[in-house]
């Protein structure tokens, strides 16, 4: 369907995924957890009328992110209105120093959508003439960590166009990069799919992966509250250069891919932590299947069902080796919306990888660069905690691994994830000087600590 500039259309259908977030959304409207964000700090002299002018264009473009959802008697719809509805939201912020416009940006960026009247913002906390700092916010149902760089690359793109010499940079309104497909062909799709042959044989695979097994659950601090309250908190776990250094030997070795390792790694943690012998938990995959679909802001995401089944006898490298397998499996069958296989949530744990190092606006992640010929760095504002019991992000980029683990604080306290990490961090480390331990048969405890436990049982310490 062709959206006319300057013009509301009538309605338009949303994807599963869509409608899943759709619904999660009416369950606690006044929270954050699907707000995705990226947030920069510029310095230079932004013209603020032009980033007016990049940001229609911008809009223009990726139909999504003028795009409201409300519910009708049939269900929610999508709704799309003209480019020109989208404005740019300039806060004064005078006089604050880093910490306070830290601050001032976290907030911009947890202030909840109302689907009904739209899904992205952009505000600019303006502390002087050369020193900005842009906040993109997202609902999830209209993007995904890739759509929030590609975002702020078209952006800065229009922008740009708008500002450097014409020899350096595209005409005003004409993109770097080819037009995305539209979000309805993609819909389209999914349930063209849905219903081919293909489609009933990923549907059959995906139960078969799930059968008999039950989400994982960590044991919780707190009894679960009958509603969930969607708040959450964030801890970070950092591996040494080393090893990254080891992990990536390790795995290249072996055949494995670093993210199957720490995935069969962290699942054994899983076990160790509580979660029993036999879960499921989901591994976010992309949709983006297509050139079109590469450059495009939307929802391309489907959480694959990932199993783990523990003996006293499976090993580390066991475990490492089936959740390759799983994810080279589940990636042929990743175009079946998982939301449509029924029978409850099928998972509160997930695990994906951001591969940092590749994302659209090349090296943002890792330093400053120029964006429109501003000079841009990177302001990592927490964001998304609390939409599962446990989210985990592994971020890859140049320098090695990081983990954002992102829990339920109504679940958990802080103590509890951190031991968590510190068990993913134990079992990760023998996984490459012994993987073919028994997952079972890994020491948790360190040697001076275990040392201190047994002094105390024999009344020396």
């Amino acid at each position: 369907m062709t959206v006319t500039p300057g013009a509301a259309v009538g309605a338009h259908p949303l994807s599963a995924g869509q409608e899943a977030l759709w619904l999660a959304h009416q369950l606690d409207p006044d929270s954050s957890a699907y707000n995705v964000v990226l947030a920069v700090r510029l310095r230079g002299a932004l013209r603020v009328d032009v980033l007016q002018e990049a940001l229609t264009a911008l809009v223009a473009r990726h139909e999504l992110l003028r795009s409201r959802f409300p519910g009708t008697d049939d269900g929610p719809v999508r709704r799309v209105d003209a480019p020109g509805s989208v404005r740019l939201d300039v806060r004064e912020t005078p006089g604050a120093d880093g910490a306070e416009l830290f601050r001032i940006a976290t907030l911009a960026g947890e202030e909840p959508f109302r689907l009904t009247a739209g899904a992205f913002r952009a505000v600019l906390l303006r502390r002087s003439a050369t020193d900005t700092l842009l906040v993109t916010v997202t609902h999830h149902i209209v993007s995904d960590a890739t759509s929030q760089w590609l975002l702020m690359r078209d952006l800065f793109t229009e922008y740009g166009a708008r500002t450097e010499e014409p020899a350096t940079a595209p005409e005003p309104g004409r993109a770097a990069t080819p037009t995305p497909v539209g979000w309805d062909e993609q819909v389209r799709a999914e349930r063209d799919f849905v219903s081919s042959v293909r489609g009933a044989r990923a549907a059959g695979y995906w139960r078969e992966v799930c059968a008999g097994l039950r989400a994982a659950v960590l044991p919780t601090d707190r009894p679960r509250p009958p509603h969930r309250t969607l708040r959450g908190a964030t801890h970070e776990v950092d591996w040494h250069p080393d090893t990254a250094r080891r992990l990536r030997e390790a795995a290249a070795g072996r055949g494995l891919t670093p993210f199957a390792w720490l995935l069969g790694t962290f699942q054994a943690a899983l076990h160790r932590s509580g979660c029993g012998d036999g879960f499921l938990i989901g591994c976010p995959a992309t949709t983006r299947f297509t050139p079109d679909t590469r450059q495009a802001v939307g929802y391309y995401v489907n959480a694959l069902p990932t199993a783990a089944r523990f003996t006293p006898a499976t090993t580390l490298l066991d475990t490492i080796g089936s959740a390759q397998d799983q994810l080279r499996r589940g990636l042929a069958h990743a175009r079946y919306p998982v939301e449509l296989l029924g029978g409850g949530p099928l998972f509160r744990i997930s695990c994906t990888l951001v591969a940092a190092d590749r994302l659209p606006v090349e090296g943002l992640y890792e330093g400053p660069v120029r964006l429109g010929g501003l000079r841009a760095e990177l302001v990592d504002v927490p964001q998304q905690e609390g939409q599962l019991d446990l989210t985990v992000e592994i971020l890859q980029d140049s320098r090695g691994f990081k983990a954002v683990l992102r829990y339920r604080t109504d679940l958990f306290d802080a103590a509890t994830v951190e031991r968590f990490g510190e068990t993913w961090r134990c079992l990760l480390d023998v996984s490459l000087d012994a993987p073919d331990t028994a997952v079972s048969d890994v020491g948790l405890v360190a040697h001076d600590d275990l040392a201190f436990l047994l002094a105390l049982g024999s009344g020396a310490a």
